[in-house]
């Protein structure tokens, strides 16, 4: 475990864990590669053409899909769900079916490849190119732990009336903390392991010593807002009530926009 003072703060991984301007810069990227052998498409054969220009047309046009996600997803607002447990939050998992969309993409070059080494057999580096592709697509599904059939349909965070439960995005049951044991948000561990990113983050409770420690990836709001809604509910008992209420929704969006 990381000591206290060596953790992210709250708006700090906010503004690190922004993916939008990362999002573009890759399609940017993508985008220039195309047009450059488009331009140059006379030199090489078929199978270049759409291996160096469509494939990287497609892969732009994911991180364009990507950051504009993301950008959605900074100003939709909070989506607050009305369960018998309280408010749900569910979690933001489109990053992860376009990452596995776009596997399964690069998965089926190698047939492609194929399919053009038959039409024209002089595209033998085609051929291995084509399933160079279908190796890396295939490394990445199989690398990644998040694929959609293994995250859960739960919801990520449950403000209730008597407690707060996180389920992270691969864990089978929730994580319950009740109100009276003043959780608050210490900070993060934000990090890349195995070719992971990984969001730690740490919530301290009055009854231990130890911080609860969980990985956040999915979170569908920003962390500040998150750390304002269960501050409040800490020190406002009396509003817990209507958490899992009809007017719930409404006393979050009051919390989240007073000044």
């Amino acid at each position: 475990m990381m000591a206290e003072g060596s953790l992210r703060s709250v708006s700090d991984a906010d503004e690190r864990l922004s993916q939008a301007r990362t999002s573009f810069v890759t399609a940017a990227i993508c985008a220039g590669f195309a047009v450059f052998f488009f331009y140059m498409r006379g030199v090489f054969p078929i199978a270049y053409t759409f291996f160096f220009v469509a494939v990287p047309i497609l892969l732009a046009l994911v991180f364009l899909t990507l950051g504009f996600a993301e950008i959605a997803r900074q100003r939709r607002g909070v989506l607050m769900h009305v369960e018998p447990e309280g408010l749900a939050l569910y979690p933001f998992v489109f990053p992860f079916h376009v990452s596995s969309i776009s596997s399964f993409f690069l998965m089926s070059c190698g047939p492609i490849a194929l399919l053009l080494f038959l039409i024209h057999p002089d595209a033998i580096s085609g051929l291995i190119l084509g399933f160079s592709y279908s190796f890396l697509g295939y490394t990445m599904l199989k690398m990644t732990e998040y694929r959609p059939s293994r995250i859960h349909r739960s919801p990520l965070i449950t403000l209730g009336p008597d407690q707060l439960s996180i389920q992270p995005l691969l864990h089978d049951n929730p994580t319950r903390i009740g109100w009276d044991r003043n959780p608050q948000i210490e900070g993060f561990e934000l990090f890349v392991a195995a070719n992971e990113p990984h969001q730690l983050m740490h919530v301290s409770t009055r009854d231990s010593e130890d911080a609860l420690v969980f990985e956040m990836r999915g979170m569908p709001i920003c962390y500040w807002q998150l750390a304002r809604l269960i501050n409040h509910f800490v020190a406002h008992p009396e509003d817990r009530t209507t958490l899992g209420t009809p007017q719930g929704p409404q006393l979050v969006t009051d919390i989240l926009t007073a000044g």
